[in-house]
């Protein structure tokens, strides 16, 4: 088989082996056979390597948890220094419909590029996982979608998004520093703005449980909005260029910050603060914090042991 016809699998996990047992079974079950399967195991405490360890049929790479940015360098790196034309990469609380790889490779050929399944919703198959918000447009149901054979502009990375080896070549890894939460926006926006076509192929299933309201996440697990504020910074700077995104951001950044300080929810002060350090951070290019590290969590947990 010519190499640039083969495909990899590469699926992140942490802690959700339940989840993973049945990302894996739908990999399995494709109509089109995946050449490998990579996991990226990022040190997963919950059985997750003990059940690797039996299992057939694939690569297993296990590291620290460096998040999902760092669990997606390492596998599309390693996934792409195997040679391999396409990688198909994913969480693990993806299901993947039987023929959806093979739905996306026989899409209308746009060249190198990065083509995503469409990620419908688990608790309901007529929603959208993700909604998604354009100037022109916004997708709930998946009729919004299913209209069209390509849906440009618009991808949920890292839900079956299948990656060219060329575009890799060009753009490089996610950055792992950006852990979670923006990284894989920022993925996105770079492959755009080096000029690679990044569509929705409506026609590929992918189920995925329905995203929530990020902002009404309770403490202490909303210390994840911390590198949502602070990626965006990255996100701006990809779709207009780095004087005016640090812009952008300065004014996006400040007008979140402030309305958490107003907002009607429980524990506001430190969504204002975590705002705010978030903010302050990525501004000075400080992307070295662990969630350990970030100040406004330590205070949260001293305050409320």
């Amino acid at each position: 088989m010519n190499t640039k016809e083969t495909v990899a699998a590469v699926v992140v996990t942490y802690n959700r082996l339940a989840d993973l047992k049945k990302c894996l079974a739908s990999l399995q079950e494709q109509t089109r056979r995946l050449n490998a399967i990579y996991i990226i195991n990022n040190g997963s405490t919950d059985g997750t390597g003990e059940w690797l360890a039996e299992q057939p049929g694939l690569t297993v790479v296990t590291q620290p948890n460096l998040g999902g940015a760092g669990g997606f360098a390492t596998g599309i790196d390693t996934a792409y220094k195997g040679g391999y034309g396409w990688l198909w990469c994913m969480d693990d609380d993806c299901l993947a419909a039987p023929d959806a790889l093979e739905t996306l490779l026989t899409s209308p050929n746009i060249g190198p590029c990065i083509k995503n399944c469409v990620s419908i919703s688990n608790k309901d198959h007529s929603e959208l996982a993700f909604y998604v918000d354009r100037p022109n447009r916004s997708y709930r149901k998946v009729e919004d979608m299913t209209q069209f054979d390509l849906v440009y502009g618009v991808a949920s990375f890292f839900n079956g998004t299948l990656i060219n080896s060329e575009v890799v070549k060009n753009i490089g890894l996610p950055d792992k520093k950006l852990f979670i939460w923006g990284d894989e926006v920022e993925y996105m926006t770079r492959a755009i703005k080096m000029g690679y076509p990044v569509v929705t192929v409506p026609r590929s299933v992918f189920y995925h449980p329905p995203s929530f309201d990020r902002n009404g996440i309770p403490w202490p697990g909303a210390w994840k909005q911390y590198y949502a504020v602070r990626n965006q910074r990255r996100v701006f700077q990809n779709m207009h260029g780095d004087k005016y995104g640090l812009m952008v951001f300065l004014r996006w950044s400040l007008k979140e910050t402030m309305q958490q300080a107003v907002a009607k929810r429980a524990n506001r002060m430190y969504n204002f603060l975590i705002y705010g350090e978030a903010a302050v951070d990525s501004l000075f290019n400080n992307f070295r914090k662990q969630p350990n590290s970030i100040l406004t969590v330590r205070l949260y947990r001293m305050l409320n042991k």
